[in-house]
């Protein structure tokens, strides 16, 4: 809990009730995952990682209720990408594979009838391969020389009307962090709800700087982390998405949000506009979902 603030933190102060549904921000020290191993122990990407909604059990350091945003919405991403592997460099690596386990004595698979089985039988059999390691020593040469940028493509079109078959295959090659924005209008009506108002977000831009000790200005402590929810009442609003525990990357905060500045008599803005940008510690895992109940959203 932050010098002069409450626990619980909440805008506005006489709307939400157990009826109404609004986010829930609760602010937690931060806690490092630890080195990944093939055994799952720690690192982001294991299933007891700190950043796991589920996992991370800490209590809350300070928590904040603010109404649901206007806009409410998640993207899911995966990485998928074009890869191209040819027949010839297929060829290559399987024979690498064939010659390594010969000489660590494994497999008894003959590297050179592995090779001759690949030699086509028709259309030039090994006169292919001759042409094309000779076309490809030729641009390397010419290119090493003359400072061009010839492909072996080029040659090959020019020369035999062929070009080498890539097999482009779209394949999975990384897992995304899901980010989030939320923006929130926040008019105090009362004294009440000004000092609200402004303990939340001393508390935001607290929790998301980094900290620093007295007499230990070699290193700095991570910010602390939020874990996020929707709710309805004292549950979680089943129609809407979960949140890993997330990093407050962000803290905007325009004081004059009407475009004009204006202010109370004790200098309290009439008009403040919150913009708050999360990024997940962690992917969302396939697996994740089957800690969720089957009537809820999930992630």
């Amino acid at each position: 809990m932050y010098k002069n603030s409450s626990k619980l933190l909440r805008y506005p102060l006489d709307v939400i009730d157990s009826t109404t549904d609004y986010m829930f921000l609760e602010v937690l020290e931060y806690k490092p995952g630890g080195l990944p191993t093939l055994a799952g122990g720690g690192g982001a990407g294991a299933a007891t990682a700190s950043s796991s909604v589920f996992g991370f059990k800490k209590s809350a350091k300070s928590s904040i209720v603010l109404p649901v945003p206007n806009t409410v919405s998640t993207v899911n991403r995966t990485g998928w990408g074009e890869s191209k592997l040819s027949a010839l460099a297929g060829t290559g690596l399987a024979a690498a594979g064939i010659g390594m386990n010969k000489l660590t004595g494994q497999g008894d698979q003959d590297l050179e009838t592995f090779i001759r089985s690949q030699i086509p039988t028709t259309k030039g059999g090994f006169d292919v391969y001759r042409n094309f390691v000779r076309s490809k020593a030729s641009v390397a040469i010419v290119n090493a020389v003359a400072g061009s940028s010839i492909s072996l493509n080029d040659v090959l079109g020019r020369t035999s009307g062929q070009i080498v078959n890539q097999n482009v295959e779209l394949l999975f090659n990384s897992v995304s962090l899901r980010p989030f924005g939320f923006n929130w209008d926040l008019t105090p009506r009362n004294k009440n709800e000004s000092q609200a108002v402004l303990q939340i977000i001393k508390t935001l831009k607290i929790a998301s700087a980094a900290k620093r000790e007295l007499g230990a200005n070699g290193f700095l402590q991570a910010p602390d982390v939020f874990r996020l929810s929707y709710k309805k009442g004292i549950d979680d609003q089943k129609f809407l998405n979960k949140f890993k525990i997330c990093a407050l990357t962000s803290v905007g905060v325009d004081y004059t949000g009407s475009g004009i500045h204006a202010t109370y008599d004790d200098g309290t803005p009439v008009h403040y506009r919150l913009n708050l940008s999360f990024t997940e510690l962690e992917p969302v895992y396939a697996d994740d979902y089957d800690q969720v109940d089957a009537d809820e959203a999930g992630f």
